[in-house]
């Protein structure tokens, strides 16, 4: 799917003052003949909808609309919209990866968050912006982090890592840093850049037998490739730490309609500047992978 990196409110302006719209979900309803309904969620997450117009647009705001459009070929490709309705995050509600919190991994996925009385939804974040962007361990600004704003992917920096001289074919296979590496029984530990035994390359361990400059991976590796030189043993956020983030976001969306419908409305007798009347354009959240 092609997608163009670009926020249409920074092209057209004015033009999304009347924009209306915002979150919708999908709910099935049969009611009985009792009155009774059962109601079944065919949409887990939200999918947003807007309307831009209806307004008269000036021959500049119709000129950036129409070089626009254009270039989106009307719903053939994806773009940046910002919803003043609901475009930021902040630490009580930004979230750092379902999926990988606690994972050891070094890169998460943003969430934002929305709670009530128990019930809670995390809503995917694929387009952050990257003026004002903040992550957080256990409440503590996070330095080094690198965001990137087209998949809405941080990398976090390492809490701590150690240069990797030797990995056993053992059961459990052993690792020796080139250095007291400082880690503890049951921390998660992230491999990265070993020569030979590639299997074990970003892959997160439970370590085990901490001491010094030894540990174990706490699984076999008697079948894997013979260790021959370099890697890298990270420690990345562990299992209680609380990942949090906050600034701003774009939606993903296009256009839901391949026709832009205006009508000339009037020549202003001062400028001589045409006038053009915007119907409605539909604008529709976009699922990315």
């Amino acid at each position: 799917m092609s997608f163009l990196e670009t926020r249409i409110n920074d092209v057209v302006g004015e033009i999304l003052y009347d924009t209306a719209g915002g979150a919708a979900y999908q709910t099935a309803i049969a009611v009985n003949a009792g009155g009774y309904e059962s109601r079944n969620i065919d949409w887990v997450a939200s999918r947003g909808r807007w309307e831009l117009g209806e307004r008269v647009l000036k021959r500049s705001e119709m000129d950036a609309l129409l070089n626009f459009f254009h270039a989106m070929q009307g719903r053939a490709r994806g773009f940046r919209l910002k919803d003043w309705s609901d475009y930021q995050a902040t630490a009580a509600n930004g979230r750092l990866g379902t999926g990988a919190v606690g994972t050891g991994a070094p890169t998460y996925q943003l969430y934002k968050r929305y709670a009530q009385a128990g019930q809670s939804i995390d809503r995917i974040i694929k387009k952050p912006v990257a003026a004002g962007f903040e992550s957080y361990r256990n409440a503590v600004a996070i330095t080094g982090e690198s965001l990137d704003t087209a998949t809405g992917i941080v990398t976090l920096p390492a809490l701590a890592s150690a240069g990797i001289t030797a990995i056993t074919k053992a059961n459990p296979g052993v690792v020796t840093t080139a250095s007291a590496h400082g880690y503890s029984n049951g921390e998660k530990i992230y491999l990265s850049g070993v020569g030979g035994m590639t299997q074990v390359n970003n892959v997160v361990f439970t370590i085990a037998g901490a001491s010094g400059s030894v540990f174990n991976l706490g699984v076999d590796t008697t079948n894997y490739g013979t260790y021959t030189s370099g890697g890298t043993a990270a420690k990345y956020a562990q299992p209680a730490d609380a990942l949090t983030w906050s600034g701003e976001f774009d939606v993903p969306v296009r256009f839901d309609a391949d026709q832009l419908r205006t009508r000339f409305e009037a020549l202003d007798k001062g400028s001589g500047e045409a006038l053009h009347y915007l119907f409605s354009l539909p604008v529709v959240e976009l699922r990315l992978a």
